[in-house]
C-alpha cells in the first residue's frame, strides 16, 4: 500500500470525532506500564502529544500521517509538536506537556533518549500521563534489541528496523557482497540520534570482521535532501577513486545522488541506501542506487496510537513491537511498492 504524504506543521492539532465529557461514574483501570505502581487512566478523552523528532523529511511526514489517521479512528485528539532537532527545545517542550495538563498521553520520538529518559518514565507517569516510544529508544536503550527497546515507565516501544542488529545486518551484507579491498563512505543524522549510534557501532562490527572494508569519511546530517547534497559534494570531490557510499536516510541518498552526479562519480560509486522512500524505489529501478532497505514510518506511529487508544479502553498490549523491512533491488523492485 502506498501511504500519502503529508506536509508538516511546527504544531497541529485536530479533535478527529468529537469526544464525551467525562463520565462521572467511570472508574479510572490501572494500565500496565511496568512500574511497581500502574498508571490510572481511561476516563477522560484520549489527548495525544505527539513529540516527533522534527518534520523536515518524508519519513517524519509519514510518521505524522499515520499518527494523524490513528488518532482519527480512536477518536483522539492529536497535536503535533516540531523542535527540528534540537533535543534542548524538545525537552522544554516535554516539560510544558506534562505540566500544562493538556495531554494525558504522549508519543514520544526524542531526540535525545538520554536525556529524556527520566521525564518521560517516570515525572509523566507521575502526573499520569501514558507515553508510547517510537524509532528512538529511551534509557540508554538505543544499542539494545528486541524487547530490550522497551523502557520501564512506558506503554511501549514501536520500531526497531534502524536499531542495532538491523543495521549490522544490513551493513555486513554490502561488505559480504564486495569482498576486497574497499574504499567507504557513510552519511547519517545527527549525533545523539539512536540511529547514527547503530549505524556507526555497525560499521565498527563489520570494519572488524572485514578490515579492507575501509570507512574513510562519516559525515553527519539533517536527514534533509538539502544537507545530503551541500555534506557530500565536497566529499566525492576530494575522492573521486570512492568504491562504496552508504546512506542511512533516503532523502539525504537524494540529495548525494545529485552531488555524485555533479562530480562525475555516479557511474563508478556503489550506492546503498536505508529508508524505501518512493524516490529509493525510483533510484533502485533507474540504477542510480544498488538497493534500499525499506523501513517503516507510517506503520510505527500508526501502531503506536492504535496501542495507546487499546491501553486506553482496559486492553494489554505488547511492550515491543517490531515493524518491517525489506531490500528493494533491480530484480523485486517491480514488485514492491514504497509505504510513503
Amino acid at each position: 500500500m502506498l501511504w500519502p504524504g503529508v506536509a508538516a506543521a511546527a504544531a497541529t492539532a485536530f479533535l478527529a470525532i468529537p469526544a464525551d465529557a467525562q463520565d462521572d461514574n467511570c472508574e479510572p483501570h490501572p494500565i500496565d506500564i511496568g512500574l511497581d505502581e500502574p498508571l490510572m487512566g481511561g476516563c477522560e478523552p484520549l489527548k495525544i502529544a505527539f513529540m516527533i523528532a522534527a518534520t523536515n523529511n518524508t519519513h517524519l511526514q509519514a510518521q505524522v500521517q499515520g499518527a494523524k489517521d490513528a488518532a482519527e479512528e480512536i477518536g483522539a485528539e492529536l497535536s503535533v509538536f516540531d523542535p527540528n532537532w534540537s533535543p534542548t527545545k524538545q525537552y522544554n517542550q516535554a516539560q510544558n506537556i506534562i505540566s500544562g495538563n493538556q495531554f494525558n498521553a504522549i508519543l514520544a520520538e526524542m531526540n535525545d533518549g538520554n536525556q529524556a529518559c527520566q521525564i518521560m518514565t517516570e515525572t509523566a507517569a507521575e502526573e499520569g500521563v501514558l507515553v508510547a516510544v517510537v524509532n528512538q529508544p529511551l534509557c540508554d536503550r538505543g544499542t539494545n534489541e528486541g524487547k530490550e527497546l522497551w523502557a520501564p515507565g512506558t506503554l511501549n516501544f514501536v520500531g526497531g528496523t534502524q536499531g542495532r542488529a538491523a543495521f549490522r545486518d544490513w551493513i555486513f551484507s554490502i561488505a559480504e557482497e564486495n569482498p576486497g579491498p574497499q574504499k567507504v563512505a557513510v552519511l547519517t543524522g545527527p549525533d545523539l540520534n539512536s540511529n547514527t549510534i547503530n549505524t556507526d557501532l555497525a560499521i565498527e562490527d563489520v570494519q572488524e570482521e572485514y578490515p579492507e572494508f575501509e570507512v574513510i569519511a562519516t559525515v553527519r546530517t539533517d536527514y534533509s535532501v538539502l544537507q545530503g547534497n551541500e555534506k557530500t559534494l565536497p566529499l566525492f570531490q576530494a575522492n573521486p577513486d570512492l568504491d562504496i557510499f552508504i546512506s542511512n536516510y533516503s532523502d539525504m541518498t537524494r540529495g548525494a545522488v545529485q552531488a555524485a552526479r555533479q562530480t562525475g562519480v555516479l557511474n563508478t560509486l556503489k550506492i546503498y541506501d536505508s529508508g524505501g522512500n518512493k524516490w529509493a524505489f525510483e533510484a533502485v529501478d533507474r540504477g542510480w542506487i544498488e538497493r534500499t532497505r525499506t523501513i517503516e514510518p507510517y506503520a510505527e506511529t500508526y501502531t503506536a496510537i492504535k496501542q495507546l487508544g487499546a491501553a486506553w479502553e482496559g486492553e494489554e498490549v505488547p511492550r515491543f513491537t517490531m515493524t518491517e523491512t525489506m531490500a528493494i533491488t533491480p530484480e523485486n523492485v517491480g514488485e514492491n511498492e514504497a509505504q510513503y
